[in-house]
């Protein structure tokens, strides 16, 4: 079905159900395949209070809440009187009032007097040893006097699945217990705090009231995250680990309920109001890991602005960039944010592996999945699944018994590992080696939900490798060995599934990088029920979930080491003090992948040079720039010096040009110095490179990435940011498929018509719709399913991907 463009996705996606329309109020309208029914977020006109509470010591905010207060009873008694429920409301990041009410009285609550905006609540998913040398932390440990003093009084809010604080990673009866804590949304809560872990606020209350669980984690995901951020020294099975920070105080805020993975529950109403809660908690940094592909522009996101105000309390944001790469244009929602602090995820110099030997030949590193383990190494004959189906992919259904006895070698791809591994193993697979594609060729710790059948996963050159000595080996056995064990492995890569820029509103995310792979951290011990569950209460994880709190942490030590300092200082010394990240090649990362380069805490301690802002944008435009950007720098240390700039263009490219490349600053003081990007006649690409600015009595630098894009009509990638994975048969499913096509700057390409067509299954495609007006640069697929698997091909010129959508039939009287 070719495109049908729209400027308004409402009147394709949900044509008919919002009627109203006013010159001032807005009313942001959902796609169905994120929204919650009945759930919404009304947003009233005056200023929350955070941004007062930097302000002569807060003196004022007491007023400002006093204020707030009186608006949103206000708005209260007006909701009521239209019918809708109140649950909770926000005055501190955000001034608002969450309230349930039909979806088909939702237009009327931009009537009330001193709305502004009205967001039908979203759907949010969630996102040590080797990885703190990577990042200088032992180094940094020294120059403040050991691991004793790392993160002193300073608390970091921990937004996730809640915290296991019986965990031995979190106990320290040192740390006093400070005053006014601890904090809890309920008392049966309080056994979920210690002398570390001095807040435990569990949102169950907002997500399901008949069971809203308790603040403990049942999932594992935040006790891993808390870990790495600020965990106390403890012995797991592969030795001593820390986080970052050990001496920081941890506040717990359970904004996700479930156990496992794909089932945990949570959306940007819950983690509003636990941000919300955090910033007036007085947490001093605040960990981040979950995200929304589905990014807005970040003046039209509450979360996102809701970021903003916390920044302007002085807190530090620390987000997940997202794990959608490696494709560009895929920074998840809230780390869009400007002030937020948004982190990709680089390769450890390490990987928990165990193995898979080819028959008389050689031996290749094996992650095994998070499936059951099979206690004990599996041999048998491989088969190549590509034999059965052309794919190799094993998405669809294989000939019964085709794989009798035998190891399914299967790749990467398309559909869910669980897929992959149930339909091998209803073809009689006793195990399965998966090998990953070229475009992510590291292997990972596959997330195989329900599957059953043991399974690891090789590199892609280790798979290629494989499938040759198939090709030309009518026989040919393989032993897997289950059981893991340390093997070094080259970090100078970026993780494969790294989210990258440029930002949906071309600045330049991820803002740095931290390890994000092979990351031994600490989990749950309370219920096996979750796939991150571990009976010793330690695990081997990947994900720039586990990036973000490295960062968090780092925070916590420059915050408690270098106290009075600015918000922009400690965001500066965080992102600009960060170490070139050079890939294999020796060549360094391009900016929108890796921003400023990979944590380096130890400079960062000792960094004398601030910037804002940190990156420098200029923008997407034609061939022929000329654009303008203030660059304003402070001396953030204890002595006069003298500063000078240089200029690093990335491939022999245009490099701006300063009003100044040498100046003075005392203590304290700042300079302005206008930046210039001026060039003609540029070919479509991207232009890169960094501004270094030295401080003359010290060693110390700051680095300040730059960037300007020059768009190219021709497609280069196409990314799928949703697709459901099953809806309902014979009716229309309304942004089922959501995508985004960009050239290979990874801007995105509006004068494009993509074509989508049924090729498996009797679903018909209704039409293609462009989303840029809420989902910058996307497009949106409208289907009727049929009962069963139904396959769409997506094509945008040489691109194609395919996306495959289960109908559930309905049920019959």
């Amino acid at each position: 079905m070719r495109i049908k463009t729209r400027r308004n996705l409402v009147s394709r996606l949900l044509p008919g159900l919002f009627a109203v329309s006013l010159a001032i109020i807005v009313f942001q309208f959902p796609l169905e395949a994120e929204v919650l029914s009945g759930r919404y977020i009304v947003e009233l006109s005056e200023h929350p209070a955070a941004r007062y509470l930097s302000k002569r010591g807060g003196e004022n905010a007491p007023e400002r809440r006093a204020q707030i207060r009186t608006e949103q009873l206000q708005a209260r008694q007006e909701l009521q009187r239209l019918g809708a429920e109140v649950v909770d409301a926000v005055e501190t990041v955000a001034n608002a009032l969450i309230v349930h009410v039909p979806d088909a009285k939702a237009p009327l609550l931009a009537s009330i007097p001193g709305v502004v905006r009205v967001h039908p609540v979203r759907r949010i998913k969630p996102l040590l040893d080797h990885a703190l040398p990577l990042h200088k932390v032992p180094d940094a440990w020294a120059q403040i006097g050991g691991i004793d003093s790392a993160g002193a009084g300073i608390k970091i809010g921990i937004l996730d699945t809640g915290i296991d604080s019986t965990h031995p990673g979190f106990q320290d009866d040192s740390l006093p217990v400070p005053d006014g804590f601890p904090r809890v949304n309920g008392d049966s809560d309080v056994v979920w705090t210690n002398h570390k872990v001095i807040v435990a606020r569990n949102y169950g209350y907002l997500l399901n009231p008949r069971d809203p669980t308790s603040a403990g984690d049942h999932n594992g995901h935040g006790t891993a995250v808390a870990m790495a951020a600020a965990g106390v020294p403890n012995t797991g099975p592969f030795g001593v680990i820390a986080g970052v920070a050990p001496k920081a105080y941890l506040g717990n805020y359970k904004v996700f309920l479930g156990t496992r993975i794909d089932e945990l529950l949570s959306d940007d109403a819950v983690m509003l109001k636990a941000l919300d809660d955090a910033v007036a908690d007085g947490m001093d940094a605040v960990n981040m890991s979950f995200g929304d592909l589905l990014a807005r522009r970040p003046v039209e996101d509450i979360l996102d602005e809701a970021v903003e105000e916390a920044a302007m309390a002085g807190v530090l944001v620390v987000v997940a960039a997202g794990n959608e790469g490696s494709n560009p244009n895929t920074i998840n929602s809230p780390g869009t944010t400007a002030s937020a602090i948004t982190v990709g995820a680089s390769v450890n110099d390490r990987i928990f592996a165990g193995s898979v030997t080819v028959e008389g030949s050689y031996s290749v590193p094996a992650i095994p999945g998070n499936g059951p383990d099979p206690m004990s190494s599996i041999t048998g004959p491989l088969l190549d699944v590509s034999t059965l189906d052309p794919t190799g992919l094993a998405c669809q259904d294989l000939p019964t018994e085709s794989l009798s006895g035998r190891i399914a070698f299967i790749l990467r791809g398309e559909c869910f590992f669980e897929i992959k591994l149930n339909n091998a193993q209803e073809a009689g697979a006793v195990a399965a080696i998966v090998y990953t594609d070229a475009a992510r060729p590291d292997p990972i710790i596959m997330d195989v939900r329900t599957a059953t059948l043991p399974a690891v996963m090789v590199s892609h050159a280790n798979g290629i490798q494989i499938k040759r000595q198939l090709e030309t080996t009518a026989q040919l056995s393989a032993a897997l060995q289950f059981s893991i064990g340390p093997v070094p492995v080259d970090s100078n890569r970026l993780a494969d599934f790294s989210s990258r820029g440029p930002n949906v509103d071309d600045t330049i995310k991820p803002d740095l990088l931290a390890v994000g792979t092979s990351v031994y951290t600490a989990t749950q011990r309370l219920d096996s029920d979750s796939e991150l569950f571990h009976e010793t209460g330690y695990l081997d994880i990947d994900g720039t979930s586990f990036s973000s709190p490295l960062v968090a942490g780092a925070a916590a030590v420059l915050k408690a080491a270098r106290p009075g300092l600015s918000f922009q200082q400690y965001r500066s010394l965080l992102i600009n003090s960060a170490s070139p990240f050079l890939l294999g090649s020796n060549e360094e990362a391009r900016v929108q992948q890796a921003g400023a380069g990979l944590l380096n805490l130890a400079s960062s301690l000792q960094g004398m040079v601030a910037a804002y802002p940190t990156s420098l944008s200029f923008g997407v435009g034609n061939a022929s720039p000329d654009v303008v950007k203030d660059l304003i720098i402070s001396n953030a240390g204890a002595a006069s010096d003298t500063f000078t700039i240089s200029i690093s263009p990335r491939a022999d490219g245009p490099a701006p040009s300063v009003s100044t490349d040498t100046f003075q600053l005392d203590p304290g003081s700042s300079a302005n110095v206008t930046v210039r990007f001026s060039a003609s006649s540029l070919n479509p690409g991207e232009y890169q490179g960094f501004l270094q600015i030295r401080a003359g009595q010290t060693e110390a630098q700051a680095r300040i990435p730059y960037w300007y894009a020059v768009p190219s009509d021709v497609p280069d990638f196409l990314t799928i940011l949703s697709a459901n994975e099953s809806a309902t048969a014979g009716i229309v499913s309304r942004g089922a498929i959501i995508f985004r096509v960009t050239d290979s700057s990874g801007v995105a390409l509006l004068n494009v018509e993509p074509l989508v067509t049924t090729i498996s299954g009797d679903g018909a495609v209704i039409d293609v719709v462009a989303l840029d007006s809420d989902i910058p640069g996307a497009w949106g697929v409208n289907l009727r399913l049929a009962p069963g698997n139904n396959i769409f091909r997506i094509q945008v010129g040489d691109l194609q991907r395919e996306v495959s959508i289960h109908g559930e039939s309905t049920a019959t009287p």
